[in-house]
């Protein structure tokens, strides 16, 4: 598999992982089926978006059938977890919203600062660059529904991402190239986020 065609997959892993997540919030607040699809492409594309204008990159992720089938799968898996969890505990509903959107984080997170470096960006766009792109669908979605973001709120959420982007810095820095660098910042992502998931981490907060 080439280089290409593993960060392809690697995307539309991310694409799948967030419309999950948008999809899960739009069923819990008790939206129709239009608005389960809309707020499950709406979380699965915007992180994609806010990369590519900022990068000034068409087209963007949004206009490709591709994506849109994953987007649509996504949305789909959701739904088939709602209905086989009513009554099973251990489908629980809350913690697969978290752990999908996690991985949807730690996907776009490694893309982002990918992208950033192939890009030329400095060292803290780079870290930037992956913080937004991995937030950015999310904070979309929580828009959508009148919520604040879990990027201004959430334990270890933009955190997390911003730490995975440091990671790629510091790897590619090493002179690793960029697929190594691209997993070490997914992992550093995923397993920061889910940690604070099931541990509680978060940033202190004022009084």
């Amino acid at each position: 598999m080439t280089q290409d065609s593993l960060f392809l997959v690697f995307d539309l892993v991310g694409t799948c992982a967030f419309a999950m997540s948008g999809a899960f919030k739009a069923i819990r607040k008790s939206l129709d089926l239009l608005g389960i699809l809309v707020l499950g492409f709406a979380t699965a594309m915007g992180g994609g978006v806010v990369r590519d204008a900022l990068l000034h990159r068409t087209p963007v992720a949004f206009t490709t059938n591709l994506y849109a089938l994953f987007a649509l799968i996504g949305c789909l898996l959701a739904c088939a977890w709602h209905c086989a969890a009513k009554g099973r505990r251990f489908l629980d509903e809350d913690r697969a919203f978290l752990l999908v959107d996690a991985l949807g984080l730690a996907v776009f997170a490694a893309i982002g600062a990918s992208a950033g470096s192939a890009a030329g960006l400095a060292p803290w766009s780079v870290v930037v660059l992956a913080a937004l792109t991995g937030a950015g669908g999310g904070a979309l979605r929580d828009l959508l529904v009148l919520e604040i973001p879990m990027i201004l709120h959430a334990d270890f959420y933009a955190t997390a991402a911003l730490l995975g982007g440091l990671s790629f810095v510091l790897i590619a820095g090493a002179g690793f190239h960029t697929p190594v660098a691209s997993a070490a910042a997914f992992l550093t992502t995923l397993l920061l986020r889910t940690a604070a998931i099931y541990l509680g981490w978060s940033l202190p907060k004022l009084r």
